[in-house]
């Protein structure tokens, strides 16, 4: 990859911890004001996702994780919060 694209790349993966953090705190925020339990549940699926989608570039740049591996990560990562946000809406 070119130099500019790897700059781009981590601003774009900074960004989406950043603007994911923002959505997580509005639904925990959210479980504090109504006491549904489901959006507490909901807030922590949003944070294994965000954190789960920068540490994928934090692997790949820094300990040189093959991309496919970091996707197949990536891809893990997403449906555990996935099930986490199932469960503490539907499950629950």
């Amino acid at each position: 990859m070119t130099d500019a694209i790897v700059v781009v790349l981590g601003l774009v993966k900074v960004a989406a911890l950043i603007l994911g953090g923002v959505v997580s705190l509005l639904a925990y925020r959210a479980y504090q004001r109504t006491r549904i339990e489901g959006l507490q549940y909901f807030a922590v699926g949003l944070v294994v996702i965000t954190i789960g989608t920068f540490l994928v570039g934090v692997l790949h740049h820094v300990f040189a994780i093959p991309s496919v591996q970091g996707m197949l990560f990536e891809s893990l990562v997403a449906c555990a919060g996935f099930l986490v946000m199932i469960y503490g809406l539907y499950g629950h």
